[in-house]
C-alpha cells in the first residue's frame, strides 16, 4: 500500500507521554492564568457594583459564587481534554518522526515518513521525505560509480604481467573496500 494512503491509528492516547504532559501543562496553565485574570476582574467589578447597588443580593451572589465554582471545574476538565487532543495531535507526528529518524539513521534511504490525514507537521513529513530521497540519490550515484571503479580495478588487474601478485592483491583488497564502500546503506 503506498505511504499516501496508510490509515494510522494510535492505540494510545499519550504517545509521547513527557512530551505531551509539557505540552499539556503549558496549555492549561495559560488559559488557567487568563480566566482567572480576566474572570476575577469582571466577577470582582460586578460583584462590588451589584452589592453596592444592591445589598440584599448578597444571597444571589453566595448561590451564584456556588455556581461558578462547580462551572469553573467542569471548564478546567474540559480544558484538560481539549490540551490532551491537541497534544496527541503535535506527539504523534513528532514520534513518528523520531521513529523515521532512527530508521533513517540506521541506514535505510527507502524509508519514508508517512502521517495521518489532517495530522499537523505535513509540511515538514515533505521535506523530511524530499531530503531523504535526496540522499538515497547520492548514495546510488556513488555505489555505481563504486561499481564503475571496481570494474576498472578489475580490468587493470587482468593486464598486470605475471608475477604481479603483490600488486594484484592490493588491487583486490581495493576492490573488496569499494564493495563496502556504500554497502551499509539500503537505497
Amino acid at each position: 500500500m503506498p505511504p499516501e494512503t496508510r490509515k494510522f491509528q494510535r492505540k494510545t492516547v499519550l504517545v509521547k507521554r513527557s512530551l505531551q504532559l509539557k505540552y499539556i501543562g503549558m496549555v492549561f496553565l495559560s488559559v488557567l492564568i487568563a480566566s482567572l485574570i480576566v474572570g476575577g476582574d469582571v466577577y470582582y467589578s460586578l460583584t462590588r457594583i451589584l452589592l453596592t447597588e444592591c445589598p440584599p443580593a448578597l444571597a444571589r451572589v453566595t448561590q451564584f459564587n456556588s455556581i461558578l465554582m462547580v462551572k469553573g471545574a467542569l471548564y478546567l476538565g474540559l480544558m484538560l481534554l481539549v490540551s490532551l487532543y491537541v497534544s496527541h495531535r503535535f506527539a504523534g507526528p513528532i514520534y513518528r518522526f523520531e521513529k523515521s529518524a532512527q530508521a533513517v539513521s540506521g541506514g535505510d534511504l527507502t524509508h519514508r515518513v508517512s502521517l495521518r490525514t489532517g495530522d499537523e507537521l505535513m509540511e515538514l513529513q515533505e521535506e523530511f521525505n524530499g531530503m531523504v530521497s535526496g540522499l538515497q540519490a547520492l548514495v546510488q550515484k556513488d555505489r555505481n560509480l563504486a561499481r564503475r571503479l571496481s570494474e576498472r580495478v578489475d580490468e587493470i588487474a587482468r593486464k598486470l604481467p605475471e608475477g604481479s601478485d603483490a600488486l594484484r592483491q592490493e588491487l583486490k583488497d581495493l576492490k573488496v573496500e569499494l564493495e563496502h564502500l556504500t554497502a551499509s546503506f539500503k537505497v
